[in-house]
């Protein structure tokens, strides 16, 4: 069952590891992302980094999307991580239908801005936003259990 799908640029770290994993009793962490998936050492880093019991599998978009079809990545509860809005829309277009989105972590970087405390969005990542949101996915901002999720949109909207 997947408990939560969750951009977050660092991807498998303190608060991932540390409080999602447990809140959420995952068993399973499937990190999507080209370019983690085809790097043999940043694969082993982060299943060195996972809290015990908890397995990391890392894919391409295209190899986590025929995974999402075969099975949604198994049993237990399942983590599914993003480390760009880029990838989590395009994995959504390819076919891994998530019904929501915690958007906890994306870097200020030239072309982007604030749209919450850790989330900074170019004008074209506010856009693909802005669909999900129109296809039915619930998108929000939460980086910790203990915030309140904030509609993307309406932080957006804020702008």
């Amino acid at each position: 069952m997947i408990v939560m799908t969750r951009i977050d640029a660092r991807l498998v770290h303190g608060q991932v590891a540390g409080r999602w994993i447990k809140l959420l009793h995952a068993t399973k962490v499937a990190i999507v992302e080209d370019e983690v998936a085809n790097d043999p050492f940043m694969v082993e880093m982060f299943n060195l980094v996972a809290p015990p019991g908890t397995a990391i599998e890392c894919y391409t978009i295209e190899k986590g999307v025929e995974r999402w079809n075969q099975d949604q990545f198994g049993d237990g509860n399942i983590i599914i991580l993003f480390k760009t809005p880029a990838t989590a829309c395009k994995a959504w277009d390819a076919g891994l239908k998530y019904e929501s989105l915690n958007v906890a972590q994306v870097p200020m970087t030239k072309g982007r801005e604030r749209v919450h405390n850790t989330v900074h969005l170019t004008k074209d990542e506010q856009a693909m936003f802005k669909d999900l949101v129109g296809k039915g996915v619930n998108v929000y901002v939460q980086a910790v259990p203990e915030d309140n999720q904030q509609d993307i949109v309406e932080a957006i909207n804020k702008l």
